[in-house]
């Protein structure tokens, strides 16, 4: 269970294996497969465990998983081995005749069937199993009467939750802007590193200038959807900004530490670390509003600079050319030709 929890909390850092159709062969070690499906064929072992993401996984005849097997939008049919725990979202389970797991089975918005002859050595968990632990029919209410307690912020669990949902989301969305967009983020990224005090001073009149202009429009009943328009062209820049940072950021760490990975695994690491660090600092009381903030000014600077990454802003200082004058030339003198005239 352990293992499992690891693995769902650093499931996107896990993203550095990116293939599309994983087809295991030998002795491996554990997996990440992103939007594809894994096959284990027969005789085959994962030593490990296998998380797979937008994909089928098939366990043929005399194979074993020796760890947990997890898939997130999928199904699973087992013919084999698994020595941890199944668990499933999105998806269904099938365990035909020869299969065995050796842990428990847990499905989410799935359904579970077997065939006979198959085993679970654990117990099997649907979402139906969840039930919150708390009876309300027979609470006795008759007692004191006791003021509710008054927060003035959210909740410590929830501003947790809320912090690794940005994260996750942030991570999960520089992944697909760089399958999708590779070459305009590292336009956009180029543009914020070569002239960060440019992308950040543009930043910061566009957040003066924004404002005047969303009122202008929103008092015109007319132009109210220009506004709308407006504000999600904003927010988007923003994202996508901050996007481009952290590509530039898993470039570099995949440099540091000699990693040869795919743009959009550099991209989805890198957002999540920068994205931790950045908004973590805005858990500081007062002052950590500053962070998250300069850095959005960076991320929407370079957006315009680069114009959503069309092109890669170069600044380009006006400086004086010194124009060297020619050396005279000395007019030699012209040698005087004699006239011939028909009298001589």
């Amino acid at each position: 269970m352990k293992r499992l929890l690891v693995i769902l909390s650093f499931v996107l850092v896990a993203v550095m294996v990116f293939p599309t159709t994983v087809m295991a062969g030998g002795v491996l070690d554990g997996r990440v497969v992103v939007g594809g499906s894994f096959t284990l064929e027969q005789g085959e072992t994962l030593d490990g465990d296998l998380l797979v993401m937008g994909g089928n996984v098939t366990l043929e005849v005399e194979s074993r998983v020796a760890g947990d097997v997890v898939v997130l939008g999928g199904n699973v049919s087992s013919n084999g081995t698994i020595d941890g725990s199944v668990t499933i979202v999105g998806g269904n389970v099938r365990l035909k005749s020869n299969a065995l797991v050796r842990g428990d089975v847990r499905t989410v918005g799935g359904s579970l069937s077997r065939s006979e002859g198959s085993r679970i050595e654990g117990q099997f968990f649907s979402e139906s199993d969840f039930r919150i632990p708390f009876e309300f029919d027979n609470f006795d209410w008759s007692g004191p009467v006791i003021r509710p307690i008054r927060f003035t912020g959210p909740s410590l669990l929830a501003s947790a939750f809320w912090y690794m949902f940005r994260i996750f989301m942030l991570a999960g969305l520089a992944l697909l802007s760089v399958m999708f967009w590779p070459k305009p983020t590292e336009r956009v990224a180029q543009s914020i590193i070569d002239q960060p005090l440019i992308a950040g001073g543009v930043g910061l009149l566009t957040v003066f200038v924004l404002p005047v202009l969303l009122f202008f429009l929103l008092i015109t009943i007319l132009l109210i959807p220009v506004a709308l328009l407006v504000i999600c062209v904003s927010v988007i820049a923003i994202l996508y900004g901050w996007v481009a940072i952290g590509l530039e950021v898993g470039k570099r760490l995949g440099e540091m530490l000699k990693w040869e990975l795919h743009p959009a695994a550099e991209a989805g690491i890198g957002t999540f670390l920068f994205s931790a660090v950045v908004l973590g600092i805005g858990f500081i009381p007062c002052i950590g509003w500053i962070a998250p903030f300069a850095i959005g000014l960076l991320a929407f600077g370079g957006v315009i600079l680069s114009r959503f990454g069309r092109m890669t802003y170069r600044f380009q200082s006006t400086s004086t050319v010194v124009v060297e004058a020619p050396e005279p030339v000395e007019d030699k003198p012209k040698k005087r030709t004699r006239k011939t005239t028909k009298e001589e």
